[in-house]
């Protein structure tokens, strides 16, 4: 999530100021690492709704949003993360058939 939000607001909102944050990331109250961020304000309020999201899903085993029995995202928060996941899996694919074709 952090790779597709990053990707996402460096391409979509280049001319919007960024902020610098860290977000730790811990499972089962042990910290696990720090993800430095540098993102619009829109962006980091995505990251940290869909972070805590994640973190609190009461699933063993993580679904898809899409595919989950019970979802947790407000509407309007689910539809922008479908958009940021979306099309940062385009920018994604496209970055590794281009290096493929570029060699």
């Amino acid at each position: 999530m952090h790779r597709f939000i990053q990707l996402h607001c460096d391409k979509k909102h280049q001319d919007v100021p960024k902020k610098k944050g860290v977000l730790e990331v811990s499972f089962k109250e042990e910290s696990l690492c720090e993800l430095p961020y540098h993102i619009c304000e829109e962006c980091e309020t995505l990251f940290i709704y869909g972070y805590g999201k994640l973190k609190n899903c009461p699933h063993e085993h993580k679904p898809s949003c899409r595919k989950c029995p019970d979802p947790c995202y407000d509407k309007p928060m689910w539809k922008k993360m479908a958009q940021v996941m979306s099309f940062s899996g385009m920018q994604l694919g496209l970055t590794k058939i281009r290096k493929i074709f570029s060699k």
